[in-house]
């Protein structure tokens, strides 16, 4: 591929991890970023880099792209995604776990063998430094993420204990890519420090300084002319960035809404003050995203770590068929949800098992509004509703496991897990305490041509417009099984890579 100018729009996960890779190769590259530089600081909280907090990511936040939300039809919610260089890479709870290989093998349907996970181990290992498996072939040593697991406090042991009575595998290596099962999250931090992609990316390759970054710039939409990507139209003095080519890293939420910004996506959906380029109908639609649920449980005295160095400790990846007829993941928390929200490490008070549905059935979508702009319409399908009646059953069997009795005080469990015919009274329960994981994927998903619902090919060049590519989670068919910041990290390094050997 002949050096070109390439404007990728998001300094997030995959943007630059992209854009790093490409300067690399010899590319000049301009990223646009609407959010600042770094985070800001506050002397009443811990550093913005700190890994036992999200408070910076939290909606309305300094440093968030903050959208009305609906979880289903008259359930409304608010939502926040990172809105700086490092994205939600930046601001989120720093676990760091790679998509499972059955993850791979769904992309791969729509995708091709380029996505399997054989072909995409390169660039898992190239991503990381792995301090705990330096030495594993499946993992990398020489990346710029470091990867790190936490220590066993008490109550992270007892969870672990109580999982393996319910029926888990031993995981000793979640990022292994063996069978699913228990086992400490591996983390993007060093000890309570969080490194996100713009630390880690920015100060390991001598190639970074070359990338022009322009913080405070927010994209408007791309300009297609005849078929083809000139380049971004941005707020500001500056007002176009030109680019023989258009990378998106903008996220599943904000890149649909860059496309049907820009005339590609359904007639009816595209902005009306522009000329439609690519009726590719599932530009927006297709969001998948992980529904959750907690169930809230206070410590007994010195069951937490002294000095906590993580916000979640450990995971149960429960297979399909273990507690229900989907796979499940139980989060287990290493600090109270007080502290790990506001950022006040002092916060006593309840601490949570998260429950996630991690390949949900229903899908959502995205849209320019003027009314919710994300519509997740959880629970649409309802094998998912009776998968999470499973998942709040197996989790207060947890909670209420002898080998959790030396670490749990007390548990907020539903009446409802011990009757045995009160769906009814279960589903009324999780209507009303249902949340986001904040896993959004799947907006503008890859796939053939001829495939409808396909926006861009396996290698994310956008179907109908030239120059033009999406380098992020929204191309993903469906959210993987586990949390997705990895993830995200992993699309830029291999879209990148694809670009490169094209």
């Amino acid at each position: 591929m002949r050096p070109r100018r390439i404007v990728v729009v998001g300094a997030g996960g995959s943007g630059i991890p992209l854009a790093v890779r490409l300067v690399e190769a010899g590319h000049e590259v301009v990223v646009l970023e609407a959010g600042p530089r770094v985070a800001p600081a506050s002397p009443a909280a811990p550093a913005p880099d700190d890994a036992r907090t999200v408070r910076l990511g939290l909606p309305d936040g300094p440093v968030s792209w903050t959208y009305d939300a609906e979880l289903f039809p008259g359930r409304p919610w608010r939502i926040a995604r990172g809105r700086l260089v490092g994205g939600s890479t930046a601001v989120n709870g720093a676990y760091f776990q790679r998509p499972h290989p059955d993850d791979f093998a769904v992309w791969a349907e729509v995708a091709g063998d380029e996505w399997t996970w054989e072909a995409c181990l390169p660039a898992l290992r190239r991503l990381e430094s792995d301090l705990d498996f330096p030495d594993d072939p499946r993992h990398g040593g020489t990346g710029p993420m470091p990867v790190t697991r936490p220590p066993r406090d008490p109550a992270t042991r007892a969870f672990l204990a109580a999982a393996a009575a319910a029926g888990a595998a031993e995981e000793h290596d979640k990022n292994g890519g063996g069978p699913s099962g228990a086992g400490l999250l591996p983390r993007n931090a060093v000890d309570a420090e969080r490194r996100d992609v713009a630390r880690s990316y920015l100060d390991a390759s001598p190639a970074a300084a070359a990338l022009d970054i322009r913080s405070g710039t927010t994209a408007v939409r791309v300009r297609i002319r005849s078929g083809r990507a000139l380049g971004v139209e941005v707020d500001g003095d500056e007002g176009f960035a030109p680019a023989d080519e258009v990378v998106l890293c903008a996220g599943a939420i904000e890149t649909p809404r860059l496309l049907l910004r820009s005339g590609v996506g359904a007639p009816a959906a595209v902005s009306t003050d522009v000329a439609l380029a690519s009726p590719r109908r599932g530009v927006g639609r297709g969001l998948s995203d992980h529904p959750a649920l907690e169930l809230s449980w206070s410590a007994r005295d010195g069951a937490l770590a002294a000095d906590p160095i993580a916000a979640w400790t450990a995971a149960w990846n429960a297979p399909a068929g273990t507690v229900a007829d989907a796979p499940i993941e139980y989060l287990w928390a290493g600090l109270p949800t007080a502290a790990i929200l506001t950022g006040d490490l002092r916060a006593g008070g309840p601490l949570d098992l998260r429950m996630t549905l991690a390949r949900p059935r229903s899908r959502g979508a995205v849209s320019l509004g003027p009314d919710a702009v994300v519509r997740y319409d959880y629970l649409a399908d309802p094998a998912d509703l009776a998968a999470l009646r499973a998942a709040v059953r197996t989790g207060a069997r947890l909670l209420r496991d002898p080998a959790l009795a030396d670490a749990v005080a007390a548990a907020d469990i539903p009446a409802w897990v011990d009757e045995a015919a009160a769906d009814d009274v279960a589903d009324a329960w999780i209507r009303a305490r249902i949340g986001t994981a904040l896993h959004s994927c799947g907006t503008a998903r890859m796939g053939a041509e001829d495939d409808p619902d396909a926006v861009a090919d396996p290698h994310g060049r956008v179907h109908g417009v030239e120059g033009l590519r999406v380098g992020d989670a929204s191309l993903l068919p469906g959210v993987p099984s586990r949390g997705t910041a990895l993830t995200a990290v992993l699309l830029g390094e291999r879209i990148a890579e694809l670009m490169r050997d094209e």
